[in-house]
């Protein structure tokens, strides 16, 4: 049924998932409207993406209680972090093994112990960020990719990092989905003045410069990270995102010898 953390099924823990399952196709939709004396309707101020939710019914069965518990205390260990706070997971469906979300438990798992051999119960999930995502080259828009039946051809090929030796170095991905991306980089090297420019809307992202050093740009979280340290000037914060389709980028900066990592994904409603 899932796949959490990339390695761990829920058969390794001696539970078994039924196939009825809730699995929102959409996340939660808020409106923002208010009411006009006099106008039918209501007006429209938007939409806003909520939380999507999850529930798993799960069965477990066992030579004895003993037993049972052992399971079930091996399995609630591992949905919560060191400070015992429900810990982000990374979980893929077998239907849909290239896309997966980040969550976590949402609310309290309460076993049905009524039979000597048996529990069920359900795990309650929720992902804070309602998006999937799939990798940058592990993605095929044409047909679906069921589990344990991946082909060769069946993802196309994103460049994942390149050298920049030369000032002007042009570069290009493809973003597969419908979505935008968020644009997720890392610079490791030396470059001066260094500067990387969306060619599909023609904004310049200006960042700063380093010698032996390491450089992120996070995207999504709109910072510039600077050997380590989040940084307040040295850029002009100008962030863009990925547009659907080809996009083409250039990276200008003076006497570059660097290794420029994407680390952007692919995201779907």
């Amino acid at each position: 049924m899932i796949t959490m953390d990339d390695n761990y099924r829920l058969e390794e823990f001696g539970f078994k998932a039924y196939l009825d399952h809730e699995h929102q196709a959409t996340p939660e939709i808020r409106r923002k409207t208010m009411p006009i004396p006099g106008m039918a309707g209501s007006w429209n101020f938007g939409s806003e993406i909520g939380e999507r939710h999850f529930n798993i019914p799960l069965k477990l069965s066992g030579e004895d209680q003993v037993s049972m518990q052992y399971l079930q205390s091996a399995f609630i260990t591992f949905l919560f972090d060191a400070f015992g706070k429900p810990r982000p997971i990374k979980m893929s469906f077998d239907y849909e093994p290239d896309k997966h979300y980040t969550v976590e438990l949402s609310s309290v798992v309460t076993p049905n112990t009524a039979i000597y051999h048996f529990k069920n119960f359900g795990l309650p999930l929720v992902a804070s960020d309602p998006m999937k995502y799939a990798s940058a080259n592990q993605y095929d828009p044409d047909r679906d990719i069921y589990y344990g039946h991946v082909q060769d051809g069946d993802y196309y090929d994103n460049p994942q990092s390149f050298q920049w030796q030369y000032e002007r170095h042009y570069s290009g991905i493809n973003n597969y989905s419908s979505l935008v991306a968020d644009f997720m980089i890392e610079i490791a090297g030396t470059v001066t003045d260094p500067s990387v420019t969306n060619l599909n809307t023609n904004q310049t992202l200006t960042l700063p410069s380093i010698n032996n050093g390491r450089l992120v740009i996070d995207g999504k979280r709109f910072v510039v990270i600077k050997d380590g340290q989040e940084i307040l000037d040295g850029s002009n914060y100008n962030f863009f995102h990925i547009q659907p389709g080809a996009v083409g980028f250039l990276f200008e900066g003076e006497n570059p010898s660097a290794t420029v990592n994407y680390g952007w994904l692919h995201k779907f409603m």
